[in-house]
Protein backbone atom coordinates (compact mmCIF):
# COMPACT_ATOMS: atom_id res chain seq x y z
CA UNK A 1 0.00 0.00 0.00
CA UNK A 2 2.81 2.65 0.90
CA UNK A 3 4.71 1.77 -2.52
CA UNK A 4 1.36 2.45 -4.56
CA UNK A 5 0.91 5.51 -2.63
CA UNK A 6 4.54 6.53 -3.43
CA UNK A 7 4.01 5.63 -6.97
CA UNK A 8 0.95 8.14 -7.06
CA UNK A 9 3.12 11.04 -5.68
CA UNK A 10 6.03 9.85 -7.57
CA UNK A 11 3.53 10.24 -11.34
CA UNK A 12 1.82 13.39 -9.60
CA UNK A 13 4.83 15.19 -9.48
CA UNK A 14 6.38 14.36 -12.59
CA UNK A 15 3.10 14.94 -14.79
CA UNK A 16 2.81 18.45 -12.98
CA UNK A 17 6.69 18.88 -14.05
CA UNK A 18 5.81 18.23 -17.00
CA UNK A 19 2.40 20.33 -16.96
CA UNK A 20 4.12 23.37 -15.92
CA UNK A 21 7.19 22.84 -18.61
CA UNK A 22 4.07 23.16 -21.38
CA UNK A 23 3.01 26.46 -20.08
CA UNK A 24 6.43 27.87 -19.24
CA UNK A 25 7.28 26.90 -22.92
CA UNK A 26 4.01 28.41 -24.31
CA UNK A 27 4.38 31.97 -22.52
CA UNK A 28 7.94 32.49 -23.08
CA UNK A 29 7.47 31.63 -26.91
CA UNK A 30 4.00 34.26 -26.81
CA UNK A 31 5.90 36.39 -25.35
CA UNK A 32 9.20 36.73 -26.98
CA UNK A 33 8.19 35.77 -30.54
CA UNK A 34 4.57 37.66 -30.75
CA UNK A 35 5.97 38.52 -34.74
CA UNK A 36 6.35 34.74 -35.40
CA UNK A 37 4.44 32.06 -36.08
CA UNK A 38 4.28 28.32 -35.95
CA UNK A 39 5.91 27.67 -39.33
CA UNK A 40 9.13 29.35 -38.12
CA UNK A 41 9.40 26.79 -34.74
CA UNK A 42 8.28 23.63 -36.89
CA UNK A 43 11.02 24.61 -39.27
CA UNK A 44 13.79 24.48 -36.92
CA UNK A 45 12.51 21.35 -34.54
CA UNK A 46 12.55 19.57 -38.04
CA UNK A 47 15.73 20.96 -39.10
CA UNK A 48 17.97 21.00 -35.86
CA UNK A 49 19.38 23.55 -33.69
CA UNK A 50 22.88 22.98 -34.74
CA UNK A 51 24.99 26.60 -34.18
CA UNK A 52 22.72 28.21 -31.33
CA UNK A 53 23.89 30.37 -29.40
CA UNK A 54 24.53 29.15 -25.96
CA UNK A 55 23.56 33.38 -24.91
CA UNK A 56 19.97 32.49 -26.70
CA UNK A 57 19.75 29.43 -24.56
CA UNK A 58 20.83 30.91 -21.27
CA UNK A 59 18.48 33.96 -21.35
CA UNK A 60 15.33 31.69 -21.97
CA UNK A 61 16.26 29.67 -19.22
CA UNK A 62 17.18 33.00 -16.79
CA UNK A 63 14.01 34.52 -17.90
CA UNK A 64 11.25 31.57 -16.86
CA UNK A 65 12.86 29.75 -13.90
CA UNK A 66 10.81 32.23 -11.64
CA UNK A 67 7.92 31.95 -13.73
CA UNK A 68 8.32 27.92 -13.76
CA UNK A 69 8.98 27.93 -9.98
CA UNK A 70 5.81 29.81 -9.16
CA UNK A 71 3.59 27.57 -11.81
CA UNK A 72 4.76 24.60 -10.12
CA UNK A 73 3.92 25.80 -6.50
CA UNK A 74 0.94 26.76 -7.59
CA UNK A 75 -0.41 24.06 -9.40
CA UNK A 76 1.06 21.70 -6.21
CA UNK A 77 -0.55 24.00 -3.26
CA UNK A 78 -3.94 22.65 -3.87
CA UNK A 79 -2.45 18.67 -3.14
CA UNK A 80 0.21 20.00 -1.41
CA UNK A 81 0.64 17.93 2.61
CA UNK A 82 3.86 19.49 4.13
CA UNK A 83 3.27 17.66 7.40
CA UNK A 84 0.40 15.18 9.13
CA UNK A 85 -1.40 18.72 10.24
CA UNK A 86 -4.04 19.42 8.04
CA UNK A 87 -4.77 23.21 6.91
CA UNK A 88 -7.95 23.92 7.71
CA UNK A 89 -10.56 26.87 8.29
CA UNK A 90 -12.81 25.95 11.31
CA UNK A 91 -16.37 28.53 11.01
CA UNK A 92 -18.76 28.73 14.27
CA UNK A 93 -22.49 29.03 13.37
CA UNK A 94 -25.23 28.37 15.77
CA UNK A 95 -22.93 26.65 17.91
CA UNK A 96 -22.12 24.27 15.28
CA UNK A 97 -18.30 24.10 13.91
CA UNK A 98 -17.93 23.62 10.22
CA UNK A 99 -14.38 22.88 9.05
CA UNK A 100 -12.77 23.40 5.55
CA UNK A 101 -9.61 22.21 4.17
CA UNK A 102 -7.67 24.47 2.55
CA UNK A 103 -4.15 22.39 2.43
CA UNK A 104 -4.38 20.00 1.04
CA UNK A 105 -7.97 20.21 -0.61
CA UNK A 106 -9.31 16.41 -0.06
CA UNK A 107 -11.06 15.61 -2.61
CA UNK A 108 -7.88 16.56 -4.54
CA UNK A 109 -5.59 15.43 -2.78
CA UNK A 110 -7.86 12.03 -2.97
CA UNK A 111 -7.38 11.85 -6.37
CA UNK A 112 -4.64 13.96 -6.97
CA UNK A 113 -3.06 11.80 -10.25
CA UNK A 114 -6.13 12.63 -11.89
CA UNK A 115 -6.01 16.17 -10.71
CA UNK A 116 -1.97 15.91 -12.45
CA UNK A 117 -3.67 14.95 -15.78
CA UNK A 118 -6.22 17.56 -15.82
CA UNK A 119 -3.69 20.20 -15.58
CA UNK A 120 -1.38 18.86 -18.14
CA UNK A 121 -4.98 18.46 -20.22
CA UNK A 122 -5.62 21.86 -19.76
CA UNK A 123 -1.75 22.93 -20.41
CA UNK A 124 -1.93 21.27 -23.51
CA UNK A 125 -5.58 23.05 -24.40
CA UNK A 126 -3.78 26.66 -23.48
CA UNK A 127 -1.25 26.19 -25.46
CA UNK A 128 -3.51 25.08 -28.60
CA UNK A 129 -4.14 28.69 -28.21
CA UNK A 130 -1.36 30.69 -27.47
CA UNK A 131 0.98 28.86 -29.92
CA UNK A 132 -1.48 29.08 -33.27
CA UNK A 133 -1.87 25.12 -32.99
CA UNK A 134 -5.39 25.68 -34.42
CA UNK A 135 -4.70 28.20 -37.13
CA UNK A 136 -1.96 26.43 -38.48
CA UNK A 137 -4.01 22.82 -38.61
CA UNK A 138 -6.19 25.17 -40.78
CA UNK A 139 -4.06 26.34 -42.70
CA UNK A 140 -2.74 22.64 -43.60
CA UNK A 141 -5.89 22.08 -44.56
CA UNK A 142 -6.79 25.07 -46.66
CA UNK A 143 -5.26 25.30 -50.05
CA UNK A 144 -3.77 28.23 -52.14
CA UNK A 145 -3.54 28.65 -55.87
CA UNK A 146 -1.13 31.89 -55.91
CA UNK A 147 2.02 29.66 -57.11
CA UNK A 148 -0.30 28.67 -59.86
CA UNK A 149 -1.46 31.90 -60.93
CA UNK A 150 1.61 33.91 -60.29
CA UNK A 151 4.93 31.92 -59.66
CA UNK A 152 7.69 32.50 -62.56
CA UNK A 153 10.60 30.27 -62.82
CA UNK A 154 13.66 31.60 -64.06
CA UNK A 155 14.49 28.30 -65.90
CA UNK A 156 11.54 29.71 -68.32
CA UNK A 157 11.71 33.21 -69.06
CA UNK A 158 15.00 35.22 -70.67
CA UNK A 159 17.48 36.73 -68.34
CA UNK A 160 19.78 38.51 -70.14
CA UNK A 161 23.56 39.92 -68.40
CA UNK A 162 25.11 42.49 -70.14
CA UNK A 163 28.45 41.90 -71.63
CA UNK A 164 30.81 43.13 -68.40
CA UNK A 165 29.20 41.12 -65.86
CA UNK A 166 29.59 43.12 -63.00
CA UNK A 167 30.61 41.67 -59.06
CA UNK A 168 27.73 41.40 -56.36
CA UNK A 169 28.30 41.90 -52.71
CA UNK A 170 24.80 41.54 -51.08
CA UNK A 171 25.44 42.64 -47.11
CA UNK A 172 22.96 40.90 -45.14
CA UNK A 173 22.00 42.81 -41.58
CA UNK A 174 21.17 40.99 -38.93
CA UNK A 175 17.42 41.86 -37.22
CA UNK A 176 17.77 45.31 -39.32
CA UNK A 177 14.61 47.17 -39.72
CA UNK A 178 14.27 51.27 -40.38
CA UNK A 179 12.76 51.81 -36.79
CA UNK A 180 15.96 53.11 -35.21
CA UNK A 181 16.28 55.78 -38.02
CA UNK A 182 15.25 59.49 -36.82
CA UNK A 183 11.42 60.60 -37.54
CA UNK A 184 13.08 63.36 -39.40
CA UNK A 185 13.42 60.49 -42.35
CA UNK A 186 11.00 58.11 -41.65
CA UNK A 187 12.11 56.09 -38.80
CA UNK A 188 10.48 55.54 -35.84
CA UNK A 189 12.48 56.74 -33.19
CA UNK A 190 13.12 60.86 -31.59
CA UNK A 191 16.49 60.38 -32.74
CA UNK A 192 18.69 58.25 -34.93
CA UNK A 193 21.07 55.39 -33.62
CA UNK A 194 22.41 54.45 -37.14
CA UNK A 195 22.90 57.54 -38.70
CA UNK A 196 25.50 55.79 -41.11
CA UNK A 197 22.89 53.21 -42.18
CA UNK A 198 20.20 56.14 -42.32
CA UNK A 199 23.42 58.25 -44.66
CA UNK A 200 23.70 55.65 -46.51
CA UNK A 201 20.00 55.11 -47.76
CA UNK A 202 19.29 58.52 -48.23
CA UNK A 203 22.76 58.87 -50.26
CA UNK A 204 22.22 55.60 -52.71
CA UNK A 205 19.09 53.64 -53.69
CA UNK A 206 16.40 52.89 -50.81
CA UNK A 207 13.45 51.74 -51.89
CA UNK A 208 10.49 52.71 -49.58
CA UNK A 209 6.76 52.20 -49.09
CA UNK A 210 6.44 56.23 -48.10
CA UNK A 211 7.81 59.73 -49.07
CA UNK A 212 11.10 58.88 -46.70
CA UNK A 213 12.80 56.00 -45.66
CA UNK A 214 11.26 52.77 -46.03
CA UNK A 215 11.56 49.65 -46.87
CA UNK A 216 9.40 45.96 -47.46
CA UNK A 217 6.27 44.64 -45.39
CA UNK A 218 6.99 41.25 -43.40
CA UNK A 219 5.02 38.68 -45.09
CA UNK A 220 4.47 34.73 -44.27
CA UNK A 221 7.73 32.90 -44.63
CA UNK A 222 9.89 35.40 -44.73
CA UNK A 223 10.04 36.21 -40.79
CA UNK A 224 13.29 34.63 -39.51
CA UNK A 225 17.30 34.21 -41.45
CA UNK A 226 17.15 31.54 -43.10
CA UNK A 227 13.72 32.82 -44.70
CA UNK A 228 14.85 35.48 -45.37
CA UNK A 229 17.83 34.54 -47.29
CA UNK A 230 15.69 32.36 -49.27
CA UNK A 231 13.00 35.21 -49.68
CA UNK A 232 15.64 37.65 -51.38
CA UNK A 233 17.31 35.35 -53.52
CA UNK A 234 14.05 33.15 -54.83
CA UNK A 235 11.30 35.39 -54.58
CA UNK A 236 8.89 32.85 -52.65
CA UNK A 237 8.37 31.85 -48.60
CA UNK A 238 9.76 29.15 -47.17
CA UNK A 239 7.78 26.14 -46.06
CA UNK A 240 8.55 22.69 -44.98
CA UNK A 241 6.28 19.70 -45.92
CA UNK A 242 4.42 17.97 -42.51
CA UNK A 243 6.32 14.93 -43.24
CA UNK A 244 9.07 15.68 -43.89
CA UNK A 245 11.79 16.04 -40.43
CA UNK A 246 14.94 16.10 -42.51
CA UNK A 247 14.05 17.77 -45.12
CA UNK A 248 16.18 20.81 -45.57
CA UNK A 249 18.84 18.61 -43.61
CA UNK A 250 19.58 16.59 -46.85
CA UNK A 251 20.93 17.99 -50.38
CA UNK A 252 17.21 18.24 -51.21
CA UNK A 253 16.29 21.68 -50.09
CA UNK A 254 14.61 23.54 -52.36
CA UNK A 255 15.10 21.52 -55.23
CA UNK A 256 12.39 22.89 -57.61
CA UNK A 257 13.86 26.66 -57.10
CA UNK A 258 15.33 28.64 -59.45
CA UNK A 259 17.65 30.77 -57.34
CA UNK A 260 20.01 33.70 -57.39
CA UNK A 261 22.70 31.38 -57.43
CA UNK A 262 21.31 29.14 -59.74
CA UNK A 263 21.44 32.35 -62.19
CA UNK A 264 24.86 33.02 -61.29
CA UNK A 265 26.72 30.09 -61.64
CA UNK A 266 25.42 29.39 -64.88
CA UNK A 267 26.76 32.95 -65.72
CA UNK A 268 30.41 31.87 -64.82
CA UNK A 269 30.21 33.66 -61.16
CA UNK A 270 32.45 32.90 -58.48
CA UNK A 271 29.89 32.66 -55.37
CA UNK A 272 31.17 32.75 -51.64
CA UNK A 273 28.78 32.79 -48.46
CA UNK A 274 30.29 33.77 -45.16
CA UNK A 275 28.17 33.65 -41.74
CA UNK A 276 30.19 34.01 -38.24
CA UNK A 277 28.04 31.75 -36.80
CA UNK A 278 27.25 27.74 -38.23
CA UNK A 279 26.21 27.75 -41.04
CA UNK A 280 24.28 24.47 -41.10
CA UNK A 281 21.85 26.09 -38.90
CA UNK A 282 18.80 25.84 -40.10
CA UNK A 283 19.66 24.40 -43.60
CA UNK A 284 21.70 27.48 -44.83
CA UNK A 285 24.91 25.74 -45.82
CA UNK A 286 22.74 22.99 -47.93
CA UNK A 287 20.65 25.92 -49.55
CA UNK A 288 23.43 27.35 -50.92
CA UNK A 289 25.57 24.52 -52.11
CA UNK A 290 22.45 23.36 -53.26
CA UNK A 291 21.78 26.30 -55.16
CA UNK A 292 24.91 27.99 -57.04
CA UNK A 293 27.49 25.67 -55.10
CA UNK A 294 28.59 28.57 -53.32
CA UNK A 295 32.03 28.09 -51.04
CA UNK A 296 31.08 28.20 -46.91
CA UNK A 297 32.75 30.35 -44.67
CA UNK A 298 31.38 30.04 -40.96
CA UNK A 299 32.87 29.43 -37.81
CA UNK A 300 33.97 25.93 -38.23
CA UNK A 301 36.04 27.17 -41.37
CA UNK A 302 37.75 30.16 -39.00
CA UNK A 303 39.09 27.81 -36.51
CA UNK A 304 39.90 25.20 -39.28
CA UNK A 305 41.85 27.67 -41.43
CA UNK A 306 43.59 28.91 -37.76
CA UNK A 307 42.13 31.99 -37.82
CA UNK A 308 40.66 31.34 -34.47
CA UNK A 309 40.36 28.79 -31.61
CA UNK A 310 37.30 27.31 -30.77
CA UNK A 311 37.60 28.10 -27.21
CA UNK A 312 37.51 32.15 -28.61
CA UNK A 313 33.76 31.88 -29.66
CA UNK A 314 31.73 35.10 -28.82
CA UNK A 315 28.22 33.59 -29.06
CA UNK A 316 26.98 32.04 -31.55
CA UNK A 317 30.51 32.10 -33.16
CA UNK A 318 32.94 35.48 -33.89
CA UNK A 319 31.53 38.64 -33.91
CA UNK A 320 31.07 41.32 -36.75
CA UNK A 321 34.22 42.55 -36.76
CA UNK A 322 35.67 39.37 -37.46
CA UNK A 323 33.19 38.76 -39.91
CA UNK A 324 34.11 41.92 -41.88
CA UNK A 325 37.94 41.48 -41.67
CA UNK A 326 37.56 37.90 -42.98
CA UNK A 327 34.96 39.41 -45.55
CA UNK A 328 37.34 41.88 -47.22
CA UNK A 329 39.89 39.02 -47.39
CA UNK A 330 38.06 37.05 -49.09
CA UNK A 331 36.66 39.80 -51.46
CA UNK A 332 40.22 40.60 -52.49
CA UNK A 333 40.95 37.00 -53.17
CA UNK A 334 37.67 36.55 -55.37
CA UNK A 335 38.39 40.09 -57.09
CA UNK A 336 41.88 38.72 -57.94
CA UNK A 337 40.43 36.22 -60.08
CA UNK A 338 39.07 36.32 -63.78
CA UNK A 339 35.71 35.31 -63.23
CA UNK A 340 33.08 37.37 -61.97
CA UNK A 341 32.01 37.04 -58.17
CA UNK A 342 29.17 37.04 -55.82
CA UNK A 343 29.93 37.29 -52.28
CA UNK A 344 26.90 37.11 -49.12
CA UNK A 345 27.60 37.60 -46.03
CA UNK A 346 25.23 38.16 -42.73
CA UNK A 347 26.13 39.95 -39.65
CA UNK A 348 25.07 38.22 -36.15
CA UNK A 349 25.36 41.18 -33.36
CA UNK A 350 21.93 42.78 -33.53
CA UNK A 351 20.34 39.23 -33.18
CA UNK A 352 17.47 39.65 -29.95
CA UNK A 353 17.50 39.20 -27.44
CA UNK A 354 19.88 42.13 -26.42
CA UNK A 355 22.19 41.65 -29.12
CA UNK A 356 25.93 41.38 -28.78
CA UNK A 357 27.74 44.42 -27.86
CA UNK A 358 31.78 44.21 -28.59
CA UNK A 359 33.94 45.93 -26.13
CA UNK A 360 35.39 48.62 -28.77
CA UNK A 361 31.77 49.49 -29.27
CA UNK A 362 30.92 52.63 -27.02
CA UNK A 363 27.46 52.87 -24.83
CA UNK A 364 25.99 56.29 -25.80
CA UNK A 365 22.27 54.82 -25.38
CA UNK A 366 20.49 53.73 -22.80
CA UNK A 367 19.44 50.04 -24.31
CA UNK A 368 22.34 47.62 -25.02
CA UNK A 369 19.83 47.12 -27.91
CA UNK A 370 20.66 50.21 -29.25
CA UNK A 371 23.78 50.60 -28.87
CA UNK A 372 24.58 47.79 -30.69
CA UNK A 373 22.57 48.88 -33.63
CA UNK A 374 24.85 52.04 -33.16
CA UNK A 375 28.11 50.10 -33.31
CA UNK A 376 27.11 47.75 -36.42
CA UNK A 377 26.29 50.59 -38.15
CA UNK A 378 29.14 52.01 -37.84
CA UNK A 379 30.72 48.86 -38.70
CA UNK A 380 28.65 48.90 -41.99
CA UNK A 381 29.68 52.36 -42.80
CA UNK A 382 33.56 51.69 -42.33
CA UNK A 383 32.94 48.50 -45.00
CA UNK A 384 31.52 50.56 -47.42
CA UNK A 385 34.23 53.09 -47.18
CA UNK A 386 36.88 50.59 -47.68
CA UNK A 387 34.93 48.92 -50.80
CA UNK A 388 34.62 52.37 -52.48
CA UNK A 389 39.10 52.47 -52.43
CA UNK A 390 39.43 49.13 -53.94
CA UNK A 391 40.21 48.80 -57.92
CA UNK A 392 36.78 46.75 -58.31
CA UNK A 393 34.93 48.93 -57.18
CA UNK A 394 33.70 50.84 -60.45
CA UNK A 395 32.44 47.14 -61.25
CA UNK A 396 30.60 46.24 -58.17
CA UNK A 397 27.28 46.62 -57.01
CA UNK A 398 26.70 46.12 -52.74
CA UNK A 399 22.93 45.52 -51.50
CA UNK A 400 22.72 46.18 -48.56
CA UNK A 401 19.47 43.96 -46.50
CA UNK A 402 17.95 43.54 -43.22
CA UNK A 403 17.07 40.18 -43.11
CA UNK A 404 13.72 40.40 -41.49
CA UNK A 405 12.12 42.37 -38.56
CA UNK A 406 13.52 42.37 -35.06
CA UNK A 407 12.71 39.40 -33.03
CA UNK A 408 13.30 41.98 -30.00
CA UNK A 409 10.71 42.18 -26.84
CA UNK A 410 7.52 44.39 -28.99
CA UNK A 411 7.18 46.56 -26.08
CA UNK A 412 10.39 47.82 -26.35
CA UNK A 413 9.72 49.44 -29.93
CA UNK A 414 6.32 50.20 -28.56
CA UNK A 415 7.96 52.41 -26.35
CA UNK A 416 9.66 54.56 -28.78
CA UNK A 417 7.00 54.58 -31.51
CA UNK A 418 3.92 56.79 -32.54
CA UNK A 419 0.75 55.04 -33.37
CA UNK A 420 0.43 54.03 -36.46
CA UNK A 421 4.06 53.46 -37.40
CA UNK A 422 4.60 50.73 -39.88
CA UNK A 423 8.36 48.24 -39.17
CA UNK A 424 9.68 47.61 -42.38
CA UNK A 425 12.75 46.07 -43.23
CA UNK A 426 16.13 48.18 -44.39
CA UNK A 427 17.56 48.36 -47.54
CA UNK A 428 20.02 50.36 -49.84
CA UNK A 429 21.63 49.73 -52.93
CA UNK A 430 25.25 51.08 -53.33
CA UNK A 431 26.33 51.70 -56.66
CA UNK A 432 24.13 49.99 -59.12
CA UNK A 433 24.49 51.48 -63.02
CA UNK A 434 20.75 51.13 -62.95
CA UNK A 435 18.54 54.19 -61.86
CA UNK A 436 15.58 53.13 -60.09
CA UNK A 437 12.22 54.86 -62.12
CA UNK A 438 9.94 54.76 -58.77
CA UNK A 439 11.84 54.08 -55.98
CA UNK A 440 9.29 55.69 -52.79
CA UNK A 441 5.81 55.05 -52.28
CA UNK A 442 6.15 51.29 -53.16
CA UNK A 443 4.52 48.26 -51.26
CA UNK A 444 6.81 45.18 -51.90
CA UNK A 445 8.26 42.77 -49.82
CA UNK A 446 11.36 40.56 -49.69
CA UNK A 447 10.20 38.37 -52.55
CA UNK A 448 10.38 41.55 -54.34
CA UNK A 449 14.29 41.90 -53.40
CA UNK A 450 15.26 38.60 -56.08
CA UNK A 451 14.70 40.37 -59.11
CA UNK A 452 15.55 43.52 -58.25
CA UNK A 453 19.20 42.21 -56.85
CA UNK A 454 19.22 41.33 -60.10
CA UNK A 455 18.47 43.83 -62.19
CA UNK A 456 20.90 46.19 -59.79
CA UNK A 457 23.98 44.78 -61.53
CA UNK A 458 22.78 45.49 -64.85
CA UNK A 459 20.85 42.28 -65.77
CA UNK A 460 17.41 42.33 -68.01
CA UNK A 461 14.40 40.07 -66.71
CA UNK A 462 11.41 38.90 -69.32
CA UNK A 463 8.63 40.21 -67.43
CA UNK A 464 10.10 41.90 -64.63
CA UNK A 465 9.23 39.05 -62.36
CA UNK A 466 10.22 36.13 -60.81
CA UNK A 467 9.35 33.79 -58.19
CA UNK A 468 6.52 35.68 -56.46
CA UNK A 469 8.45 38.68 -56.73
CA UNK A 470 8.92 41.90 -59.13
CA UNK A 471 11.79 43.81 -60.38
CA UNK A 472 11.47 47.40 -58.35
CA UNK A 473 13.48 49.01 -60.98
CA UNK A 474 10.78 48.44 -63.25
CA UNK A 475 7.22 50.23 -63.36
CA UNK A 476 5.66 46.66 -62.90
CA UNK A 477 3.21 46.48 -59.90
CA UNK A 478 4.45 43.56 -57.32
CA UNK A 479 1.96 41.42 -56.23
CA UNK A 480 1.35 43.55 -52.76
CA UNK A 481 0.43 46.26 -55.20
CA UNK A 482 -1.56 44.45 -57.69
CA UNK A 483 -3.50 41.92 -54.89
CA UNK A 484 -3.29 44.08 -51.70
CA UNK A 485 -1.31 43.14 -49.03
CA UNK A 486 -3.89 41.19 -46.99
CA UNK A 487 -4.91 39.25 -49.41
CA UNK A 488 -1.59 38.26 -50.92
CA UNK A 489 -0.44 37.19 -47.30
CA UNK A 490 -3.47 35.22 -46.47
CA UNK A 491 -2.91 33.40 -49.43
CA UNK A 492 1.07 32.78 -48.66
CA UNK A 493 -0.42 31.17 -45.19
CA UNK A 494 -2.07 28.44 -47.15
CA UNK A 495 -0.93 25.77 -48.21
CA UNK A 496 0.06 24.77 -52.64
CA UNK A 497 0.02 21.90 -53.62
CA UNK A 498 2.13 23.49 -56.77
CA UNK A 499 4.82 24.53 -53.66
CA UNK A 500 4.67 21.07 -52.46
CA UNK A 501 5.42 19.31 -55.57
CA UNK A 502 7.24 21.89 -57.82
CA UNK A 503 9.53 23.74 -55.16
CA UNK A 504 9.63 21.87 -52.42
CA UNK A 505 10.44 18.37 -54.27
CA UNK A 506 10.97 19.58 -57.55
CA UNK A 507 14.08 17.59 -59.76
CA UNK A 508 13.87 15.31 -56.31
CA UNK A 509 10.81 14.15 -56.65
CA UNK A 510 10.91 13.54 -60.71
CA UNK A 511 14.34 11.41 -59.90
CA UNK A 512 12.62 9.54 -57.54
CA UNK A 513 9.52 8.24 -58.99
CA UNK A 514 11.48 7.01 -61.59
CA UNK A 515 14.17 5.37 -59.50
CA UNK A 516 10.85 3.70 -58.11
CA UNK A 517 9.99 2.50 -60.94
CA UNK A 518 12.97 0.97 -62.41
CA UNK A 519 13.21 -0.95 -59.05
CA UNK A 520 9.36 -2.11 -59.82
Amino acid sequence: MRKSKTMVGFLTTLILVLTTFVISIGIYINGNFENQNLDEMIYYLFNGLEGTSIDVLTSAIQTSVIPFMFTLFLLYLPILRPNKRKHSIELVFRKKKRAFSVFPINILYKFRLLYALGMFLLSLILCFYLLGIREYLNRLNDYSTIFEEYYISGKDIAITFPSEKRNLIILYLESLENTMISEENGGGWEYTVIPELENLAVQNINYSNTEQIGGALPITGTGWTVAGLVATTSGIPLKIPIHGNDYTSSDNFLAGAHTLGDVLEKEGYHLEFMVGSEAGFGGRSNYYTKHGGYEIFDVKTAIEEGKMLDTERAGWGFDDSHLFTWAKEEITELASQKEPFSFSFLTVNTHFPDGYLEGSAESNYESQYENVHAYSSKQVDEFVGWLKEQDFYDNTTLVILGDHLSMQDPEFYQSHLKSGYIRTIYNAIVNSPVEPIHPTNRNFTSLDMYPTILASIGVEIEGNRLGLGTNLFSTKETLVEELGYDYFNKELTKNSNFYNRNILQGDYLDLLNQSQVVGE
